[in-house]
């Protein structure tokens, strides 16, 4: 099996310490990267497969992610480690500029030698995602199936269309609903491109763009995406070949994602292995006995519904992974033979709500004590009892 950590850092010390406008506190920002640093090398040595950020602008609060830019913080960490991955879930390509999207995370790609990963979401935070979009115009959206959910859907696809094309070709062209490149009516006057170059006519009229450089992995790094409540959501990705990051603790609604994602990928042509196509992940509370176990679980459900559980997120408590070792043990190879599901999300919060000691206590002994269960190396690092 494969383990991932999604970073999820707040500035505030713990979940009984808020601090107004904590988010622009330059004192508990850094006390919060220290932390991401030391987590980041304990997922690494212990054989974390890779590690994601979201993208959240503006969290003023210092809650809840304050993660603006989730390929600087990629970049960041892989300079601070050496084998895992790092990526992002995701880039909310509906309101930024796809080809900017595709130059980053080719960049990303080559400095870090091929330990990009690559995720894609739609936008669910209009205090950012429609300030940010207003140009195209374009906003944040919710699963409803509405004119302007469609609308959001249609940017998705096309942004990935081009970011695809700008990974894959040298130069390419593209005249979509939202975007165009070139721009109409572009001239390159630059002698260079002519002769060392291309896509520029004798009259100076740019005929196509490219990146440069293009990504380090052939074609192009994995690519992943958030569950959508919209199953042609998780039909277009199973198409594209990517992996769906899912949190819902239903089982049943995870089947039936597996069930359309093998029929879809088996449409062109791919053939999945059973659970293949979707990541299960959700929060973790662990502890060497059941009852602090237990007591962590209950911290992390509150600051979960406190954060997550209110407008205008709105969401449902994620699946929840508690207990000692063993019992995680027991409830993560229980879904590996009941799904087949071989890849798992730990949402690793820091340091609130817990405080920087005990996040950092329950990721050492999840990769001490679970993660050899499953064939992954652990580190070579003391655990508090």
């Amino acid at each position: 099996m494969k383990f991932y950590l999604m970073f999820n850092p707040y500035t505030w010390p713990d979940k009984d310490t808020p601090v107004k406008m904590g988010g622009r506190r330059t004192d508990l920002y850094q006390d919060m990267v220290e932390v991401a640093v030391e987590h980041a090398q304990i997922a690494d040595r212990a054989g974390f497969a890779g590690l994601f950020f979201s993208e959240q602008h503006g969290n003023i609060e210092g809650v809840p992610e304050v993660t603006d830019n989730p390929i600087l913080w990629d970049m960041f960490l892989a300079g601070h480690t050496e084998n895992i991955m790092v990526g992002q879930l995701g880039n909310t390509i509906t309101v930024n500029n796809p080809l900017a999207v595709a130059d980053q995370v080719a960049h990303l790609d080559q400095l870090t030698k091929g330990r990009a990963l690559v995720g894609f979401a739609r936008g669910n935070t209009p205090r950012w995602a429609d300030q940010y979009g207003q140009h195209i115009p374009m906003g944040a959206t919710r699963s409803d199936k509405s004119e302007h959910d469609e609308r959001n859907m249609r940017a998705l696809i096309e942004a990935w269309e081009i970011i695809k094309l700008a990974w894959t070709e040298e130069v390419f062209s593209f005249d979509g609903e939202f975007w165009k490149f070139p721009v109409p009516g572009t001239k390159w006057t630059y002698p260079p491109t002519k002769e060392w170059g291309t896509a520029v006519d004798d009259d100076d009229n740019l005929l196509a763009v490219g990146i440069a450089p293009g990504p380090y992995q052939d074609p192009h790094p994995r690519i992943f995406a958030p569950m959508s409540g919209r199953a042609s959501t998780v039909r277009f990705w199973a198409r594209e070949g990517a992996t769906i990051m899912c949190l819902t603790p239903r089982e049943d609604l995870v089947q039936g994602m597996l069930d359309i994602y093998s029929k879809e990928a088996a449409g062109t042509g791919r053939e999945v292995r059973r659970g293949e196509g979707i990541m299960m992940g959700g929060n973790f509370s662990i502890a060497a006995d059941e009852a602090t176990a237990r007591a962590r679980g209950e911290v992390m459900a509150e600051w979960d519904s406190m954060l997550y559980g209110v407008p205008p997120y709105n969401l449902p408590h994620p699946l929840q992974m508690n207990g000692t070792p063993e019992q995680i043990i027991d409830q993560i190879g229980g879904m590996n033979e009941r799904l087949g599901v071989d890849e798992v999300l730990l949402i690793n919060a820091f340091p609130a709500p817990h405080g920087r000691e005990v996040a950092t206590e329950m990721l050492e002994m999840f990769a001490a004590e679970v993660l050899p269960a499953f064939g992954v190396k652990g580190p070579e690092i003391a655990v508090a009892t």
